[in-house]
């Protein structure tokens, strides 16, 4: 009985320790964002058909994206930067007054993703596709490929950050702030998605794809402890 009783105590003292600590500390989060210039484009777009049967749309949506390769790889584009991002082949039904189906053609469509480092020639890179035969726009997308310095600097501004919301805080609530007992940078760097896409648009009817290339965003977030006192 002596013995569960001891036991009991010492998880009490443990506890009351691990209170008086959090009683005594002040948790914040700092959030860091750097932008950088994106030097990589992609860009999804494809060909859509409808075809009587699944030999036809195959034909023709297969006919019109070598098409579009051809143009891609006229324009400049290197053999390697483009590549099948979707194909696909699915009917088409009908439905008659008595519930049954039937068939009435197939509609058909391939897909292709392209990645260039001219982020300013995407605009040109869309119009000799859909001057080759495409029909479909899905994305267009900016990236950057070495964000590592950019990473760095958002890190340490989600710190200061951070720094400087504990010390508001402390100010605030009247209590001295302390020194840094622990630090963790739990979230990843990421990338802002409202910022990694761009806008592509036409002028008027005739014109040329404008496409705007956006800024990408590298965000840290870190979560700092500090000591406080009375």
């Amino acid at each position: 009985m002596k013995r569960v009783i001891a036991i009991a105590l010492a998880a009490l003292m443990l506890l009351a320790g691990v209170a008086a600590l959090a009683e005594n500390t002040l948790t914040v989060n700092g959030v860091g964002v750097v932008h950088v210039d994106a030097d990589t484009a992609g860009f999804s777009l494809g060909v859509r058909v409808v075809g009587s049967d699944v030999m036809t749309a195959q034909s023709q949506v297969n006919e019109r994206v070598d098409a579009v390769i051809a143009a891609m790889k006229a324009a400049g584009v290197a053999d390697d930067a483009i590549s099948t991002n979707g194909i696909g082949i699915y009917p088409n039904y009908d439905y008659s007054s008595n519930g049954e189906e039937q068939i009435i053609g197939y509609n058909a469509y391939n897909n292709i993703y392209v990645s260039v480092p001219d982020v300013d020639k995407v605009g040109s890179y869309i119009d000799a596709a859909f001057a080759a035969g495409a029909n479909s726009l899905d994305y267009v997308e900016f990236t950057a490929k070495d964000t590592a310095e950019a990473s760095d600097k958002a890190l340490a501004l989600a710190v200061e950050s951070a720094k400087q919301k504990a010390k508001v805080l402390a100010e605030a609530a009247g209590v001295e702030l302390g020194e840094i007992l622990q630090i963790n940078d739990g979230a990843n760097f990421g990338y802002d998605v409202n910022a990694a896409y761009a806008r592509a648009e036409e002028a008027d009817a005739g014109s040329g794809t404008t496409v705007l290339a956006a800024k990408q965003s590298v965000t840290a977030n870190v979560t700092i402890t500090f000591a406080i006192g009375q």
